[in-house]
């Protein structure tokens, strides 16, 4: 299915009212050798939206931002993590500066929450030729303008749920894209400030949080802490400090 061309849209954007999966779009476009960095692939609606953990990402059609982020890489592949963080990092920080009374925060890895709640979740896939970081794809989904939710996403919002306002999703796509791009040349360079700014929005840091241990199937309490320049969580628990990498503890909210 070919792009929806309106006047309105800058040549970067390639909008689809409905596709099967903006980072899946986004791995076609690169494959096929028609993607340029800054190319964004956004959706009115997406059939098999991925989340994290292979999980969907559900949205309500025209009313919030399906999006993929084309980035042509030019980092070692041990600034993974790094990436990940910053991106997460633009996104809080875009929310926390339309509205200061907000409580913004980053749930690690890189979900996004307003007051307690899910505004925002974040999927990066990488491209790699051999050993080399070719690409990255940056999806991300925002609840924008969606008025009420499933009972069965008691944790999830909106940003319209919120402050009772509608935004215009070109402009929250047009003002991300740019944070991001301006962020990438000045990754390595900005490292410490990057995870300094990561763990001060670190989603209920120093408070006592319920996880599950999935390999041993294990629930367990530990105090937050922050996270490592390698992405891992860092939690204290009743046998001391201990490091967990993403998909071996899962947070019970």
């Amino acid at each position: 299915m070919a792009p929806i061309s309106y006047k309105k849209y800058p040549s970067w954007l390639f909008y689809y009212d409905t596709i099967d999966s903006t980072n899946i779009c986004a791995t076609q476009r690169i494959s096929a050798g028609m993607a340029q960095n800054g190319d964004v692939i956004q959706a009115g609606h997406q059939q098999k939206g991925r989340g994290q953990r292979g999980k969907i990402w559900e949205d309500e059609p025209g009313a919030n931002i399906a999006m993929s982020l084309i980035i042509k890489v030019s980092l070692p592949g041990s600034k993974f993590a790094l990436l990940s963080m910053m991106v997460a990092h633009v996104v809080e920080q875009y929310f926390a500066d339309l509205f200061p009374d907000w409580q913004t925060a980053i749930k690690w890895p890189n979900d996004i929450f307003i007051n307690d709640k899910k505004a925002s979740g974040i999927l990066i896939e990488n491209i790699w030729k051999g050993s080399v970081w070719q690409y990255s794809i940056i999806g991300i989904g925002i609840n924008v303008n969606q008025s009420a939710f499933p009972p069965e996403l008691p944790h999830a919002t909106s940003l319209a749920l919120e402050c009772g306002k509608t935004f215009d999703l070109l402009n929250i796509i047009t003002t991300i894209r740019a944070g991001i791009l301006n962020l990438i040349p000045k990754l390595e360079e900005q490292e410490q400030d990057i995870i300094h700014a990561y763990n001060r929005s670190l989603f209920q840091r120093n408070r006592e949080v319920s996880f599950l241990h999935i390999a041993e199937k294990r629930k367990f309490q530990a105090f937050v802490q922050e996270v490592d320049s390698e992405g891992k969580l860092i939690l204290l628990t009743t046998t001391g400090i201990q490091r967990y990498e993403f998909g071996s503890i899962q947070w019970i909210l």
